[in-house]
């Protein structure tokens, strides 16, 4: 059986053309790896695109949506492997149980929240996947450069990026998969120093 991987991403219709083929890639590569993809369930943006790569090659896909957002018709109609939940925290919780990795291609606020949280965990030695940011064309370098500011003002362990893989092109996306397996972190890793 392949590996599960959680997908953050932007569901926005109005984006560049390098994100939409970078999501499409992606999911071309993740099907053809035999890799089960867990995301949001949106008809909408980078995850429209996912899900719809994914289930035109037959891939497998699930996606996981609070109830409220059916109700503003968010969900993708022809995801069949779709679960409703009450709140956005079971969303999250539910969206990296069992995952191999959790993936940050470009994204909004909610993209960027998801991956705070899972990177948080990641570092306190509760979540034992991969945590992958996919920095196309330099898209989360003002992200990266708040850390490095965390750092320089004491408030982040300079030891931060040991626990974050950060890659450039699906490519290398595929690639740090392909290589990743689970490792728990001590959670003195966090700690200041």
């Amino acid at each position: 059986m392949g590996k599960r991987i959680c997908v953050y991403c932007s569901s926005s219709n109005i984006l560049d053309k390098k994100y939409l083929e970078a999501a499409d890639s992606f999911a071309e590569a993740a099907s053809s790896h035999n890799w089960a993809i867990v995301c949001g369930g949106s008809r909408k943006g980078l995850m429209g695109i996912i899900i719809d790569k994914m289930l035109e090659s037959g891939g497998d896909v699930m996606g996981v949506m609070p109830a409220f957002m059916k109700e503003v018709e968010f969900e993708h109609e022809r995801l069949e492997n779709m679960l409703f939940v009450d709140s956005m925290a079971r969303r999250k919780e539910l969206l990296r149980e069992n995952t191999d990795a959790v993936v940050a291609l470009p994204g909004g606020i909610g993209t960027i929240e998801e991956f705070i949280e899972t990177y948080t965990l990641k570092r306190l030695g509760l979540y034992d996947g991969a945590v992958i940011i996919l920095n196309l064309n330099g898209f989360f370098d003002p992200l990266l450069k708040m850390f490095q500011h965390l750092v320089y003002e004491k408030m982040l362990n300079r030891n931060w990026s040991d626990s974050l893989i950060i890659v450039n092109s699906v490519d290398e996306l595929t690639h740090a998969i392909q290589n990743t397996s689970p490792q728990r972190l001590e959670p003195v890793h966090y700690a200041p120093c």
